[in-house]
């Protein structure tokens, strides 16, 4: 069952409008230092978050196009229930909140994100309401159940004040409640605020909140950051809603310098708290078209639109839209207006991106001129959006780098032909034995047998990485590793080449019969010794490029008019020409990996030749409502929360460890120490540090450690080592507590 991470949270106070950026249409600062992202090489360790941050305008605005803040699906299609409330007064639902959240599945859906980051969004209930409904509850009841279900955390937001008292657009006056932040309009309760939904289990947030000044007949809200934790992530999640008060100072209710001082706060206060997670993706309205007034950003992390990721990708994309130079008639209906928009939501991340976009599709823009819809004005207020306009924002999504969206061992164990984010399983045929005993276990391939995905795994028209062990026997002519099928060719092909015994990374300039092939060559292949080769394609780069044992050998150019996608499966152990299965390999291979994403140079030569941190870091925990749950709190208590309790006063600590050679024996060491004493209990190197079991390879080990005093706070990190000296650098700190005597 899923369940919340915790309750929609409420703070104090309440706004008369949307947080917008008004009367600056300019594209961002081109002149901006930002950071490539993944500056330690290694973010192919962790998982790959899809993610979108989206300003849903959920709350604020007017009823009809014109009026201020307008936005659709506010309230929606109103339906009389047939019921009454106790006062007499009809029931109504409306189907706005809803039609919003469809929007947001809708794009989850379409993305296959894992995180979306929402803004203006009305969360939990309203004392007292007993009739609306909120966007989180209504997204809520649209994502899925289940084992892969979704959970939700949010925060609420601060609101200034009304000087006047009254709600605007209003056919009767009301006072509103000067000191809440409850959600207004009929159709919604609960608290304004920012959410992140997640596909996994969140088991930890926090809120720090700004410090900017409301209740002085400023414009805009004192708003939050709002981060959280999900059970086996190695990356913590953020989002934000930043106010710009530049529209007060063009007003005179504050000096320009102050609004200068009230926004780079907000922003200062964003990376003081990004900086606290050794990896993070962060997301969120920042209210500015300028790239360098968040330069701090920039300088921290990778901002996902600020490079193209494919022939015809454009950077700095627009995110918001406005009507502006508008003429209205008598009864406030536009009579003409001008669409303009610009850019002032962002997405950043540690580890840098791998593709980066704005859903401008699921933008507001609706022709609302009174030629085409006549009760679109203030007397009959009925305008009725597009239909996939759903906010005044558009979603900016992108995916982080991460690990392999596929990863077959092919050593003969259980789990042989399974692994990767992309959940793709392989079957195989032609042969059923396994070579156990060669380099810690390998699939033997006599020159007619493969293992097949069930369908594509990586996109051929898009950047891609594929790279695998191989090991040719001394007899073997040309032999494929992998490649892809398409309808007469395959799409890509990673090969030995018999002839002139060299190393091949190719892709096809056509779907076509014949040999018309983009490839990089590299000389010496050594028949009978086990090499690893990688190939990589960068689509924006136009050019493929070829790795042996993690040094580029060869690249070549593989223009965009001669990119297209295969659609076909995944084969390990032949390609596919002239429409006929072909270059079957002989000899034989392990550790067969595909990213969605074209590898640096230095994430390769890491990849080939260093171990990796461990990840998966976790222990286990009572979760909110007693139940056990898997998690590694990184982040210490300062921010108010607590740890996770640990099941036990024996916990046992694991993690996932990773040898670049499949055939090495590789484990875990641990460190434990008691945050409430200070003392070492477990250090590093010592006898007792060294986890349970040893795995070949790569594999998941644990230790249970000795018994822990109740009640006590407990930090702990792990790495991975070998028969070595060269052992990684340590994992972030986790943290948890024991349970009480």
């Amino acid at each position: 069952m899923r369940r919340r991470a915790a309750a929609w949270l409420r703070t104090v106070a309440p706004v008369l409008g949307a947080a917008l950026l008004i009367g600056t249409q300019t594209a961002p600062a081109a002149a901006v230092t930002t950071t490539a992202g993944d500056a330690a090489g290694n973010a192919y360790t962790r998982d790959s978050v899809r993610a979108a941050t989206w300003n849903m305008c959920g709350e604020a605005g007017g009823e009809w196009a014109s009026a201020p803040g307008y936005c659709p699906w506010r309230n929606g299609n109103e339906t009389d229930t047939g019921l009454d409330k106790p006062d007499g007064k009809p029931i109504y639902s409306y189907d706005g909140p809803r039609t919003k959240m469809q929007g947001v599945l809708n794009l989850i859906n379409k993305r296959n994100l894992n995180v979306v980051m929402l803004q203006e969004v009305c969360g939990g209930r309203t004392p007292g309401d007993l009739y609306g409904t909120s966007h989180l509850d209504e997204l809520d009841a649209l994502l899925p159940d289940g084992p892969d279900g979704w959970t939700i955390a949010s925060a609420g937001v601060t609101r200034a004040d009304d000087p006047v008292g009254v709600e605007p657009e209003r056919s009767t006056v009301e006072l509103i409640d000067q000191e809440g932040s409850d959600c207004r309009t009929d159709a919604l309760t609960g608290t304004l605020g920012v959410a992140i939904a997640v596909k996994g289990e969140i088991t930890w947030k926090s809120e720090t909140d700004f410090t900017t000044p409301v209740g002085t007949g400023l414009s805009m809200n004192r708003g939050t950051m709002l981060c959280v934790e999900v059970a086996g992530w190695e990356n913590h999640l953020c989002t934000t809603h930043v106010s710009n008060f530049d529209e007060d100072a063009k007003a005179g209710r504050i000096t320009q310098d102050q609004a200068d001082a009230y926004y780079n706060g907000q922003r200062d206060k964003v990376v003081e708290v990004a900086k606290k997670f050794p990896s993070v993706v962060v997301g969120g309205d920042f209210n500015t078209t300028r790239a360098d007034r968040i330069q701090p950003l920039y300088s921290l992390m990778a901002e996902c639109d600020q490079r193209a990721y494919y022939p015809g990708d454009a950077a700095n994309e627009v995110t918001k839209l406005n009507r502006t130079s508008a003429q209205l008639d008598a009864n406030a209906g536009y009579l003409s207006y001008e669409n303009t928009s610009s850019k002032i939501d962002y997405l950043f991340a540690t580890g840098g991106f791998t593709g980066c976009d704005s859903a401008v599709e699921y933008g507001d823009r609706t022709n609302y001129l009174v030629s085409v819809q006549p009760d679109c004005q203030k007397i009959a207020k009925k305008c009725v959006p597009g239909p996939e306009a759903y906010s005044d924002h558009t979603p900016l999504y992108g995916y982080t780098q991460g690990g392999p969206v596929l990863s077959w061992k092919l050593d003969g164990s259980a789990d042989a032909t399974v692994g990767g984010s992309g959940a793709h399983s392989g079957v195989r045929t032609g042969g059923t034995d396994w070579d156990l005993a060669d380099h810690g276990g390998a699939l033997p391939l006599d020159g007619d047998d493969t293992v097949t995905a069930a369908g594509p795994v990586v996109n051929t028209a898009q950047s891609f990485t594929v790279s695998a062990w191989a090991k040719v026997d001394p007899a073997a002519g040309t032999s494929a590793v992998v490649a892809q099928d398409g309808s007469r060719i395959s799409g890509m092909m990673l090969w030995y080449n018999a002839p002139d015994n060299s190393w091949r990374f190719g892709m096809p300039r056509a779907d076509a019969d014949g040999w018309s092939i983009d490839q990089a060559v590299s000389p010496g292949a050594v028949k009978g010794e086990w090499t690893r080769v990688t190939g990589v394609f960068d689509a924006a780069a136009e050019k493929v490029s070829l790795y042996v044992n993690g040094v580029k050998k060869a690249e070549a150019a593989h223009l965009s008019a001669a990119q297209w996608q295969a659609k076909g499966p995944f084969v390990v152990g032949r390609d596919l020409v002239n429409g006929a299965q072909n270059a079957f390999f002989k000899g034989r291979i392990q550790r067969v990996e595909a990213f969605g994403y074209a590898l640096r140079d230095d994430q390769i030569a890491n990849y080939a030749g260093s171990m990796t941190v461990p990840t998966g870091e976790r222990v286990e925990l009572f979760g909110a409502a007693g139940e056990l749950s898997q998690g590694c709190h990184q982040m210490e208590e300062t921010f108010g929360n607590s740890f996770g309790t640990a099941a036990s006063l024996t916990p046992t600590l694991t993690a996932t460890v990773r040898h670049p050679d499949p055939s090495k024996d590789v484990w875990a060491e641990f460190s434990l120490w008691d945050n409430t004493t200070s003392t070492q209990i477990l250090t590093l190197g010592t006898p007792g540090s060294r986890s349970a079991t040893t795995v070949k390879g790569q594999g998941t080990v644990s230790l249970t450690v000795p018994t822990l005093a109740p009640g006590h706070s407990y930090g702990w990190r792990v790495r991975t080592a070998d028969r070595t000296t060269n052992n990684t650098p340590v994992s972030a700190n986790c943290h948890f507590k024991t349970p009480a005597a």
